[in-house]
């Protein structure tokens, strides 16, 4: 469902742009962390929308976008049925989101990642033959608000939500792609380059491809419980795919 922004809505949303000062305030604000945050899949049109907003104001804080007067950044793939797109709060500040595209082999399920990578993902996922063969999931649209670019925390916790969406699709190929200076994080995270960098959609930054699997992924969780969904630092999950809230801690993990 495409979320219709009226010019009512569109003017609020300008009304309400910060300026430089306005938004180094809240980054001082910020600077004490919480002791923990609160997730919620974007089931509605609020969360969905505070979503767009964290996009758009971190890839215009990147110079990935060009400015628009909604103050919003969201694309088609938002609107597919695979497509899962989880937001991060500081009590009820929207400071980070991810979105998660399930895939199945021989399925017209898609992602951003397919319409750049169309060869190499059809071997990836013709490549694996168990229970779950031909499973994946792109990670993509993970992004952090401008007064939370230094809060790594956040990003570590938007990849355990990720995997948590991955666990429960049974996904066996894991995809994501990246800008070649957040490689070597990536590869702390199991991935490892798929491809050359490539134009990826709606930004203005080339991307390459890196893969890892489900093996990778559960190696990872157990030596880096941080971003492991079910290692204790996560609230209840039971309504997560209801859009319930639940919370994220960092301590202990």
């Amino acid at each position: 469902m495409t979320i219709k922004i009226s010019k009512a809505a569109t003017d609020a949303e300008v009304a309400r742009s910060e300026t430089r000062s306005e938004r180094s305030t809240r980054a001082n604000a910020h600077h004490a962390r919480p002791s923990f945050y609160i997730g919620r899949l974007a089931i509605t049109d609020d969360v969905r929308r505070d979503a767009y907003r964290v996009r758009y104001r971190s890839y215009v804080a990147g110079g990935y976008i060009t400015p628009n007067s909604s103050g919003l950044f969201s694309d088609s793939y938002d609107d597919m049925p695979n497509a899962k797109t989880i937001v991060i709060y500081d009590q009820d500040m929207p400071l980070a989101s991810v979105r998660t595209c399930t895939l199945a082999r021989g399925t017209d399920l898609t992602s951003p990642a397919c319409e750049v990578f169309p060869e190499e993902i059809d071997a990836l996922l013709a490549g694996k033959a168990d229970a779950f063969a031909g499973r994946g999931i792109e990670t993509n649209r993970l992004v952090r608000a401008p007064e939370a670019e230094n809060n790594q925390g956040l990003v570590f916790l938007l990849f355990r939500m990720a995997a948590y969406v991955a666990i429960c699709s049974h996904a066996q190929i894991h995809l994501a792609c990246a800008r070649s200076n957040h490689a070597p994080f990536y590869k702390r995270m199991g991935y490892e380059p798929a491809s050359g960098l490539r134009p990826y959609p709606g930004l203005t930054c080339q991307m390459r491809l890196l893969e890892s699997d489900r093996g990778r992924l559960d190696a990872v969780r157990k030596s880096f419980p941080v971003i492991d969904p079910l290692g204790g630092s996560t609230g209840d999950l039971a309504g997560f795919f209801k859009g319930e809230p639940f919370t994220l801690s960092l301590a202990g993990a």
